[in-house]
């Protein structure tokens, strides 16, 4: 699994949403850097992150024709791009205006984004759910073949949305963080005994030595059968598999007798 984050409206000079709480100003594009730096982070070891170039905007680089380019969107399972939404700036009502997540109109699977706002929504927000539009950022990416989605983590300028972001940050990207998780079934490399390590290679290896060999080897097969060389183990000839030292020098001597 590899997951490409981008932080909406990222670098440059625009600065998204912004608002005036409690004495501070916060500014959107501050957010999403600040979140997707901790995903990438509470992400480390369960799977492959890579963060948007936080210098460029991707919305900028969509309107210049860039961002495929820039973004190489094929090289990744997964696209995540991390806003805040706003509305209006109102004031502290004791009632979360909450988060939700966009994916593409044609989007297939929305179990993701659906993780997404059911672990954020357990920490008081509220949960507005899985929404269908053509955001330009992760349409592009769906049409690459890269299933995409946009995740507003809350309202930037609704106070209690920003009571709850402030207070469990941290519990806000490992809830970003256990979606994915969740979702792909990831397990930490550091996790993984021995044992679990070796029995997932066995599989890989048998699965690997049953697929059929190619077709431009055919001629040279049939003549190493034919002739004795390669005999395989009774079941299978195994011609994906690796050749071990004892296997090789095997089928040296049975063409050296050949050629006597």
């Amino acid at each position: 699994m590899s997951l490409l984050l981008i932080s909406g409206h990222g670098g440059g000079t625009d600065p998204g949403a912004t608002s005036y709480i409690t004495g501070r100003t916060r500014r959107e594009a501050d957010e999403t850097r600040r979140v997707t730096a901790a995903v990438a982070k509470a992400l480390d070891g369960y799977c492959g992150v890579t963060i948007y170039p936080t210098d460029r905007n991707a919305y900028d680089d969509y309107r210049k024709g860039t961002l495929a380019a820039v973004a190489q969107f094929s090289r990744y399972g997964y696209v995540l791009e991390v806003h805040f939404n706003a509305l209006s700036q109102s004031a502290a009502d004791g009632a979360t205006k909450g988060v939700e997540c966009y994916v593409p109109t044609d989007a297939t699977d929305t179990t993701l984004p659906a993780a997404l706002c059911r672990n954020l929504a357990a920490l008081g927000l509220r949960n507005r759910g899985v929404k269908r539009k053509n955001w330009s950022v992760i349409h592009t990416a769906q049409r690459t073949g890269t299933p995409a989605a946009l995740l507003e983590v809350c309202f930037i300028d609704d106070p209690d949305d920003m009571a709850v972001y402030d207070a469990r940050f941290q519990a806000v990207v490992d809830a970003i963080a256990r979606a994915v998780i969740s979702t792909y079934h990831l397990t930490k490399e550091d996790d993984m005994t021995y044992e679990t390590f070796k029995e997932y290679m066995d599989q890989y290896l048998d699965g690997l030595s049953m697929q059929a060999p190619h077709d431009w080897s055919a001629d040279a097969r049939t003549w190493a059968e034919q002739a004795g060389i390669i005999q395989g183990d009774g079941t299978s000839m195994r011609y994906r598999s690796s050749v071990t030292r004892e296997e090789l020098v095997t089928m040296l001597y049975r063409l050296y007798l050949l050629m006597k």
